[in-house]
């Protein structure tokens, strides 16, 4: 692949490198940069990037958003993700960003194309067919994968700066509610929780599934449901009344169940749990155990807390479909597993929890994202803590 320099003044140079021809328009194709430097120096940098392009590490300066997006996700998110984030980062880009975005030439894209692109993205449907538009959390992880993807490109000396740090997501209004039987409103955007009562009704109704350990546990300690799945019990300290999240449950179906690390650092914790929690999980381990007894050789021993009879890991769908079939069956609103986790935080909040403490149990990267999900109890929060100050300073 041949190259040259061009010279620009007495220390700056334009590396030249010919890419030969497009084979649509028959047109030539070359790869420019910019360098500073002596001219030997800017030889050994041409060589580089030669080498470079020839591995397929370097990239066509004209190439489209959506050419270099594919090439990113083949070479750069394949190897460094989870499988099951790669997934969802193909998904996001090549059923949503690319269609839209992906004709603009990578170095043409501007913060008007992303602006104009998240508006419609919040106005338009959901993916998975639902009703309503993207929760603001979705809205907000789109944006992080084109903001990485960006990078990336500017890493590679692609694109100048990442034009995603110039774009102001749009607010998407979230209401938190309990659910209210009598309450004929419809708004699918709304997060909800059960509330005390429906908790203690859910949980002693639960005492007749296999599962009411597992859900003891999701009310009282707020886990994500593959930090339930993957619990082990060494990770269960009895003693100081802990719960340490190590791991987490994933499955994808070419790869099937399997185990990994929490996904950020605050992810990886430990909880403090009550000795109801801990007589729970007593009473479960003893169940556990008569049916390991049972089947002797034949069970699989992965340590785990909440698992299959045969001690084999359970699907996280298990739970997840047979979850608001239950709340059906026993009169609750039909709600999903993760609602579970909302219910802790609400509680929390409704008992006067400082907001940092329930991020740390909840294993928010931050608690700005605590804030955002849970933003709308606060202003009752306020009164009653204006209310406690005055009758002090009375």
């Amino acid at each position: 692949m041949p190259g040259h320099l061009e010279k620009k003044s007495k220390s700056s140079w334009t590396i030249v490198i010919e890419l030969g021809r497009d084979p649509e328009t028959g047109k030539r194709k070359r790869l420019y940069r910019s360098f500073r430097g002596t001219k030997r120096e800017a030889e050994i940098e041409m060589a580089k990037l030669i080498s470079e392009y020839d591995k397929g590490l370097l990239l066509d300066t004209k190439i489209t958003f959506g050419e270099y997006l594919q090439k990113w996700l083949e070479d750069y998110c394949k190897v460094r993700l989870s499988p099951n984030t790669y997934r969802r980062y193909s998904q996001i880009l090549n059923l949503r960003v690319i269609p839209k975005l992906g004709t603009i030439p990578l170095e043409k894209l501007r913060p008007l194309h992303l602006q104009t692109f998240y508006k419609e993205l919040i106005e338009g449907p959901r993916l998975d067919g639902k009703n309503g538009s993207l929760s603001q959390s979705s809205l907000v992880y789109h944006h992080r994968v084109i903001h990485k993807a960006l990078d990336t490109a500017v890493k590679q000396q692609l694109i100048p700066y990442n034009i995603a740090d110039s774009v102001e997501l749009p607010k998407i209004q979230k209401e938190l509610v309990t659910y209210d039987p009598d309450d004929e409103i419809d708004n699918p955007q709304a997060v909800k929780v059960l509330d005390e009562q429906q908790v203690k009704y859910m949980l002693e109704k639960a005492r007749e599934t296999p599962y009411y350990a597992l859900l003891f546990l999701a009310v009282r300690t707020g886990m994500r449901r593959g930090e339930l799945l993957a619990l082990r019990w060494k990770d269960i300290g009895e003693r100081q009344k802990i719960i340490k999240v190590r791991q987490t449950i994933g499955y994808t179906p070419e790869k099937g169940i399997f185990f990994k690390a929490p996904k950020t650092k605050n992810s990886r914790r430990n909880i403090d749990v009550s000795e109801d929690v801990i007589k729970v999980l007593k009473n479960h381990r003893k169940q556990q155990h008569e049916k390991k007894l049972l089947l002797g050789p034949n069970y699989n021993d992965y340590d785990l807390v909440f698992c299959q009879d045969n001690g084999l890991p359970m699907h996280p769908d298990t739970i997840s479909s047979w979850f608001p079939e239950f709340l059906e069956r026993i009169g609750l609103p039909r709600l999903n597993f993760h609602c579970l986790r909302h219910t802790h935080a609400s509680l929390l909040l409704k008992a006067g929890v400082d907001v940092k403490i329930i991020s740390e149990r909840l294993g928010h990267s931050s608690v700005r994202i605590t804030y955002d999900i849970y933003s709308h109890l606060m202003p009752g929060m306020q009164r009653t803590a204006v209310e406690k100050l005055e009758q002090l300073l009375k």
